[in-house]
């Protein structure tokens, strides 16, 4: 569990980033949650953007990630887009938390 000082470190790291992955109408499907699972081994901070056209609204795509990706954080929403983190488990973090 990240804490309020840990998530506004990551919102700070994540402002010039883009999404790198859409969810569109058909929700989060398991083949995203393993690409995702792949992607944050580089890329720890992710953005996942939830296309309007979609049945699941934020907090919902949220959960189900949460769920499929072992050790994923979700730091923060705004608008159409969500935040998560998990340190890499390959090699040494890009982004050392703050105590």
């Amino acid at each position: 569990m990240l804490t309020s000082k840990q998530r506004q470190f990551l919102k700070a790291q994540a402002h010039a980033l883009k999404p790198v992955m859409h969810v569109g109408k058909g929700g989060v499907t398991p083949a995203q949650a393993a690409e995702l699972d792949v992607m944050l081994d580089s890329l720890e901070l992710v953005k996942v953007k939830i296309n309007p056209n979609s049945f699941e609204d934020e907090d919902t795509a949220a959960e189900a990630l949460c769920r499929s990706v072992a050790g994923l954080e979700h730091v923060w929403t705004i608008g159409h887009t969500l935040l998560l983190f998990r340190p890499s488990r390959s090699r040494p973090t890009r982004y050392p938390l703050p105590s």
